[in-house]
């Protein structure tokens, strides 16, 4: 039996709104892009879902722009098509 005034399993330190925003990934030396989805946002990170498969470099810092703003930011964690990034 679980303790009901435990927190839900999935409890974060922010919650997560969810979004569906285009957006892009610039990475690598010549700022080469990629389209994502963005799933969600707060104001120290994303989820974002690659549109295509490409080959966006995890190691590098990349620049997350959305709608004409750009944010950097690196790679916290990928699982197949989707990225969660820390913003600096």
């Amino acid at each position: 039996m679980t303790d009901p005034d435990a927190p839900p399993a999935d409890a974060r330190r922010r919650p997560r709104p969810r979004v569906a925003m285009r957006g892009q990934i610039l990475h690598g030396l010549h700022r080469e892009s990629a389209d994502v989805v963005v799933r969600n946002l707060t104001d120290g990170g994303a989820k974002v879902r690659l549109a295509a498969a490409t080959g966006v470099q995890v190691s590098d810092r990349l620049v997350l722009r959305i709608a004409a703003v750009d944010r950097a930011c690196v790679v916290a964690w990928r699982s197949g098509d989707e990225l969660g990034l820390r913003f600096e």
